[in-house]
């Protein structure tokens, strides 16, 4: 296990201990699911609850151990964006913020199953971590489930360019603040690459798991 402060490995105890969360309650929502329409209002403020007492850890967090350092700990990171657009979407049920949540959240898959620079379970970022991640990666299935949300057929196309907005925000935050918002300081993967290259392909790999997330989005809503 990861000590208090330092950054958990990949398929470690803290990083096992995460997914087998996620597997659990998953697995409890799909299983569950008739009982979770029947009682959607209460599930709802749960999950609402869950997702505003992350942002206080998360922000609190930063105040307390980080000093508020800005290249850390502005609401830049793409997890960050998706769960203040999954809390907007709990109060308003709007559709077209349940497709940027849905689409966005596709990012979180990356970042849970090969985490970087992701503190464990014993620290309060870790707990951030994890409640962030949980209810951005099932936030789209419980739409689905609860409220009937659906994916279509080219969906992705209308929030791509929300996604380009998003990553040029991130970089001109970088540059202000020396950040490393969407990790493109401390690249996760293929780190000797410089950005003319390295943007273009992360561009490029976007589109592609908007497509996968899209195809998959659209099956999974046949269901319900």
């Amino acid at each position: 296990m990861a000590a208090f402060g330092e950054y958990i490995a990949i398929l470690g105890l803290d990083h096992m201990l995460y997914m087998i969360g996620l597997i659990m309650i998953g697995t409890a929502l799909f299983i569950k699911r008739d009982k979770v329409v029947d009682n959607k209002k209460v599930v709802t403020l749960i999950i609402l609850m869950a997702s505003i007492l992350q942002q206080i850890i998360l922000y609190g967090s930063y105040f307390h151990f980080m000093a508020f350092d800005l290249a850390e700990s502005l609401p830049f990171h793409i997890s960050r964006v998706s769960s203040i657009l999954g809390i907007i979407y709990l109060i308003t049920k709007n559709s077209k913020v349940f497709k940027v949540v849905s689409f966005f959240g596709l990012f979180a898959w990356t970042s849970f199953l090969y985490p970087s620079r992701v503190h464990g379970v014993l620290h309060p970022i870790g707990i951030s971590f994890f409640i962030n991640h949980l209810v951005t990666l099932l936030l789209p299935f419980y739409g689905m489930i609860a409220y009937g949300e659906v994916i279509q057929k080219g969906d992705k196309k209308s929030v791509f360019p929300w996604f380009l907005l998003y990553l040029a925000v991130a970089m001109c935050v970088n540059w202000l603040v020396d950040g490393n918002y969407f990790y493109l300081k401390h690249k996760p993967v293929l780190s000797s690459l410089s950005d003319v290259i390295y943007i273009p392909l992360l561009i490029l790999f976007a589109y592609i798991i908007f497509s996968i997330g899209e195809w998959a989005y659209t099956r999974v809503s046949k269901r319900f």
